[in-house]
């Protein structure tokens, strides 16, 4: 997988989650009869969005200040985004019916709603935008770090908003529905992926840092743009990831309804 791609799979995810949420409880808000707070919404996804700018300030200075240590920090970085891509996977694997999805939407806003709590229905739209600024800030250090195609990052980040852009015009103007089903089941998969690349990275990081031993296992090849390394220690990590994705896909879709998901 291309880091074009990846960039480019990362912030229409992580922005399509976000369009999708802000769509949602707007058209519950006016078929409510509350158009009066839609407003509201918007203040607090600006000051979300603006948010999750100063955050990737804010990590970028702390990577600049602690240049003695970059390995371990990067390291940390990469096994942080990694998990969670594996929290994200599963969240959305619990949401890719619609039923549920309208439900979890229905919910967040009814509790503001019925407390008859502005700051409450502002602070549902800004952590439900940060979050996903937030996870995009720490998923694109950890895509950035030791990267040779810069560009293409750039690249897949710029036209990603464009893609963004269009589906809101898309969602929230034309009020079309995208086919939540298929869009969060094909994201899922792209990040799963991604999150064993990031604990592949992120272990390799602490091997050059001193923090973990290395057990050579030579058999297997060294390809650094997938994550792969030769080691005990990354295979290991890897193994443990895809194992936990398996148990998440058999705890959505294969274990018996009536138990409660995240």
């Amino acid at each position: 997988m291309s880091e074009f791609l990846e960039a480019f799979t990362i912030i229409v995810r992580e922005g399509l989650e976000a369009i999708l949420i802000i769509a949602a409880i707007i058209a519950y808000l006016v078929t409510s009869k509350h158009k009066d707070k839609v407003n509201t919404v918007y203040l607090w996804t600006g000051l979300a969005i603006l948010a999750s700018f100063v955050t990737a300030f804010l990590l970028d200075q702390i990577f600049m200040a602690t240049e003695a240590q970059t390995e371990l920090l990067e390291g940390i970085t990469m096994l942080l985004a990694a998990a969670v891509m594996l929290y994200v996977t599963n969240w959305f694997l619990g949401k890719m019916q619609a039923q549920k999805w309208q439900t979890y939407i229905k919910g967040k806003v009814t509790d503001a709603l019925t407390n008859k709590n502005t700051l409450a229905l502002g602070l549902v739209s800004f952590f439900a935008v940060y979050r996903e600024g937030f996870e995009t800030v720490l998923f694109f250090k950890a895509l950035t770090i030791g990267s040779a195609d810069l560009t293409g990052i750039i690249t897949g980040f710029i036209l990603g908003l464009g893609v963004l852009v269009i589906l809101f015009y898309l969602i929230v103007k034309i009020e079309k529905k995208l086919p939540i089903n298929i869009v969060f089941g094909i994201t899922s998969i792209i990040l799963f992926l991604l999150s064993i690349k990031f604990a592949g990275k992120g272990i390799h990081e602490l091997q050059e840092a001193g923090v973990i031993g290395e057990t050579t296992f030579a058999i297997v090849p060294k390809i650094k743009d997938i994550g792969l390394y030769p080691t005990i220690e990354t295979l290991g990590v890897q193994g443990l990831v895809i194992l936990l994705g398996l148990l998440l896909v058999y705890l959505h879709f294969y274990q018996k309804p009536g138990v409660s998901k995240v």
